[in-house]
């Protein structure tokens, strides 16, 4: 546990002032308030470390040796630039012993909680054994010739190598996922700290609400739990589709907040181009960590990449520079596929090449048939059901009741959506849209390819907090004494909640 603590220090400030970096150069003008970039900046930096260590294994094997060289090396050549170490400096001045504090008790308490023994099958099967295989020999040519399951390639192994020295075993393969356990409860509770001082905006409420109704999932029921304890890549996919969302509606209010903002100014943009200019790149950024994680992230990169030219269409350079980002970040995770198994998308066969260590078509079909070919998963239909699709889909539904919460949540997306187009104004934000149109998008996606919650729980949870947290932002805006503003709130929470749960 011990071990755990003083990894995620590391972890959270070199994510941090990397991501701070990354906002103050590019330059990004949204997130104003100390809290609200430091969060985004702690995530845009563990997207940048997970792929960059992924670059790095192309070429040696990530010991921890090699991780913390890269980790210092990272560290000095963002403070090497002044507008970083002034950004970084006023940030950190604005954190009290108070909330180290807190800070620490979390800390503590989610170490406690993921260092236990890891059950998750995957783990065993190849997660664990991919990340040994990156920090004892990079990428390997054919690695995937041994294991199958070692096609499949994500940055967050990469991520984890470092991190998982061989004189600890195999007992801290969760220390990423638990990481992020830490992170969001830490910003949860700053963004509630908003909340509760009435200086929270609706963006707030929205990821404290998909905190909520996500990671308790985690700790309540037994399948959940096992992902969580575990170097699986389903939870930062899932946690990143909240932050997605939460990083558009922030950008949203950046004009509102911009004009009142106490906070030094950020540096000037180059080239005449307004601060505002750079805001979108932040949400295809975090898409593409998504898939970089694993490819039941597409949906966030899709809309993240939509996002981004809708706001961007008319500036030729600005698309270039998506474009180019899009490659810089792909490329790695692309070239560790077609080293190791010669498919940079496996299990698809597409953009595979010929090289004598790629695994052939046929594996490529098998695994593919394995995870999206869900039909199969049961025993044929009785001879004499005409409809058998129906009792497919019957069998499905009794597999689990998570299963019965995806349809519920699906289902209930309908007048969700019917509601909230109607409410909102294109003139003023059109950000609760391009949420719906994730939480749609990506529920389609799942449904299509493997409908189990562990992949695409963010998407169907997406639209209940979108609905929360804008119910509970319009009535805490209102003129009214603190305790009758909340009385309504707690009510329909509470209901909502309890009947969310009940289906568990």
């Amino acid at each position: 546990m011990l071990y755990f603590l003083l990894a995620w220090s590391l972890l959270l400030s070199v994510s941090f002032i990397t991501g701070l970096g990354l906002l103050t150069l590019l330059p990004v003008a949204g997130f104003h308030r100390a809290g609200r970039r430091f969060f985004i900046a702690s995530w845009l930096g563990l997207i940048f470390l997970a792929n960059l260590f992924v670059a790095i294994a192309l070429v040696m094997p990530l010991s921890p040796v090699v991780g913390l060289l890269a980790l210092g090396l990272v560290v000095t050549i963002a403070l090497s630039f002044s507008t970083i170490r002034a950004e970084v400096a006023r940030i950190l001045l604005k954190v009290s012993d108070r909330w180290l504090l807190i800070g620490l008790i979390i800390a503590v308490g989610t170490a406690a909680l993921t260092s236990q023994q890891v059950s998750w099958f995957d783990t065993g099967l190849y997660h664990y054994g991919a990340i040994r295989w990156i920090a004892n020999y990079g990428a390997v040519p054919g690695v995937a010739l041994l294991n199958s399951g070692f096609a499949f390639v994500s940055s967050w192994f990469a991520l984890a190598a470092p991190f998982n020295p061989d004189f600890l075993g195999s007992r801290n393969s969760a220390i990423l996922n638990g990481y992020l356990v830490f992170l969001c409860l830490l910003q949860g509770s700053t963004l509630s700290h908003y909340i509760l001082t009435k200086t929270a905006n609706k963006a707030d409420w929205f990821i404290v609400i998909y905190f909520f109704l996500t990671l308790p999932l985690f700790v309540v029921t037994p399948f959940l739990s096992a992902v969580l304890i575990s170097p699986s890549p389903d939870l930062p996919v899932i946690l990143v589709t909240g932050i997605t969302a939460w990083a558009i509606l922030e950008l949203a209010e950046s004009p509102k907040q911009s004009k009142n903002s106490l906070h030094s100014p950020l540096p000037k943009p180059q080239d005449g181009l307004t601060l505002t200019s750079w805001n979108a790149s932040v949400p295809l950024i975090l898409g593409l960590g998504a898939v970089t994680f694993k490819l039941n992230g597409l949906p966030i990169l899709g809309m993240t990449a939509l996002y981004y030219v809708a706001h961007y269409w008319s500036k030729p350079i600005l698309l270039v520079f998506g474009t180019s980002i899009t490659v810089i970040v792909l490329a790695p995770i692309g070239v560790f596929g077609i080293v190791t198994s010669g498919c940079p998308l496996y299990p698809s066969s597409w953009m595979c090449v010929s090289v004598p260590w790629a695994l052939s078509s046929e594996q490529a079909a098998g695994a593919l048939a394995r995870i999206n070919g869900w039909q199969t998963w049961f025993a044929a239909p009785p001879t004499n059901d005409t409809h058998g699709w129906l009792w497919t889909f019957s069998q499905w539904l009794q597999l689990s009741q998570l299963n019965k919460v995806m349809v519920f949540l699906a289902i209930g997306a309908i007048p969700i959506t019917i509601w909230m187009v109607k409410k909102t104004n294109l003139r003023q934000s059109a950000a609760e849209l391009w949420l719906i149109g994730l939480s749609l998008v990506g529920m389609g996606f799942i449904f299509s390819q493997a409908p189990l919650i562990r992949f695409g729980l963010g998407y169907f949870v997406l639209l209940p907090a979108l609905i929360i947290s804008t119910f509970c932002a319009h009535v805490s805006s209102l003129q009214q004494p603190i305790s009758r503003r909340l009385r309504p709130i707690a009510k329909s929470s509470v209901g909502c909640l309890f009947f969310f749960f009940s289906l568990i």
